[in-house]
């Protein structure tokens, strides 16, 4: 609103605080407008439509009618305030509004990140170092090995009682977490002598023997995945209900045409040394990128918009598909994983921020015809119909979000394009050096 005064204040360079005030009269003036419009439509008993007394018309919608005409007030001002001060708001404002009161003035307080002025310097001299890409025998075989375990038949141990390194382990598990409430679970199948820490459950079962009545602590590391865990103490009840061993089928042609879909286990090898390859050029591309954008971001320090980094730190949190513990226990380990994903998250949106600076003092930019031909791209490349990736993409923010990546994309290639890229092995050519 355009009689609505308002205060800026800096609180950094990128973070402001909004205090507005809109006069009475503009208060009191669409308050009336808006009990004029729920009065003229009204139907209340004892009276004709819209024919009720204004008294009987606040004292059955008064409430709602402040409510709504102050959410329309503290809007339609704060757009006109930010286009009065310039202000590029990032993220989402941080509004608190006073209650509205006929009669009087609304006052509320805006606190707003903005987006940074970011003043490019020299883009000439960046460098980096390929690693070099090498598939071994003992790669390929390390993968058709993983392979022959995901796919072993599991036969009952006969012959012996005694728990060895790589038996499967059927037992009844009850556990309790820091002396917390106990769950019970039957016929958990563990890997004996398996997990990431020297007191996993699975390794304290080796040299157990079938039948064995056992409680194990488990004190699991504070680097463990799942937040819930991590740095906490477990007792599991154990029983051993049966013991088993892995059959791995033979490694052969047979195996080639049942799991790999190639006619010979030769084919299959190749096909596997060709997909190690690829994953191999894709680390050392994206290796020569993050070395590019680290000096990008040392030679251009700016403050990053708080607001950016929280959003960037959930939304890494929301893609990890973490257990994260209900109740009383939610904040803290929230307010720990965030703490984690933090230096990730700005480093991102530092990156992002520096891409968008280059791309517009490069002149990059990317249509919508060129955004619909990578949507179809991206179908094609997921194995999915393409109307349902297309429906994805139907959302004004979705298709934003992509064609912004795109620019980035675009603008880091440019910079790539005149770096002087060095293969981290002799025996590697250069890859580009300009």
């Amino acid at each position: 609103m355009s009689d609505s005064r308002v205060t800026l204040e800096d609180l950094t360079s990128v973070r402001k605080r909004l205090q507005v005030e809109i006069p009475a009269a503009a208060v009191q003036k669409e308050l009336d407008r808006a009990f004029q419009v729920v009065g003229s439509q009204a139907r209340l008993r004892g009276f004709r439509p819209g024919k009720a007394p204004r008294p009987v018309v606040e004292r059955v919608f008064g409430e709602q009618v402040r409510r709504e005409v102050l959410g329309r007030l503290v809007e339609e001002s704060f757009h006109h305030a930010i286009e009065e001060h310039n202000l590029a708001i990032v993220g989402t404002p941080d509004i608190d509004a006073d209650p509205l009161t006929p009669g009087e003035a609304v006052r509320y307080r805006a606190l707003v990140d903005i987006r940074p002025a970011i003043a490019l310097g020299d883009l000439g001299g960046l460098e980096a170092k390929r690693p070099a890409v090498g598939v071994a025998d003992e790669d390929v075989d390390g993968v058709l090995g993983r392979l022959r375990e995901s796919v072993a038949q599991l036969r009952p141990v006969e012959d012996r009682s005694v728990i060895e390194a790589g038996d499967v382990v059927s037992v009844d598990l009850t556990s309790r977490l820091d002396g917390g409430e106990p769950v019970h679970r039957d016929g958990v199948l563990l890997e004996a002598g398996g997990g990431t820490f020297a007191l996993a459950l699975e390794r304290q079962l080796v040299g157990q023997h079938r039948g064995a009545r056992l409680t194990l602590k488990v004190p699991y590391p504070a680097d463990y995945p799942s937040a819930g865990l991590a740095g906490k103490t477990a007792e599991f009840d154990v029983e051993v209900k049966d013991i088993r061993m892995k059959e791995l089928p033979p490694l052969d042609d047979d195996f080639a045409r049942d799991h790999g879909r190639c006619e010979s286990l030769a084919d299959m090898r190749a096909r596997v040394r060709a997909e190690l390859e690829q994953e191999g050029t894709e680390r050392a591309d994206a290796a020569v990128r993050d070395q590019v954008i680290e000096q990008l971001i040392v030679r251009h320090p700016f403050e990053v918009p708080p607001s950016l980094v929280a959003r960037r730190a959930d939304a890494l949190i929301a893609s990890l598909d973490l257990r994260i513990p209900d109740g009383a226990e939610r904040e803290p380990a929230l307010a720990q994983l965030r703490a984690q994903m933090s230096p990730r998250a700005e480093r991102q949106v530092r990156a992002e921020l520096l891409l968008d600076a280059v791309a517009a003092r490069e002149g990059v930019s990317v249509d919508d015809a060129e955004v619909t031909a990578e949507i179809e791209t991206i179908a094609a490349r997921e194995r999915q119909v393409v109307e349902r990736v297309r429906a994805l993409y139907e959302r004004a923010d979705a298709r934003a979000a992509l064609q912004a990546r795109m620019v980035r994309d675009r603008a880091l290639a440019r910079l790539l394009a005149t770096a002087r890229i060095m293969p981290d092995s002799p025996s590697e050519s250069v890859a580009h050096e300009k």
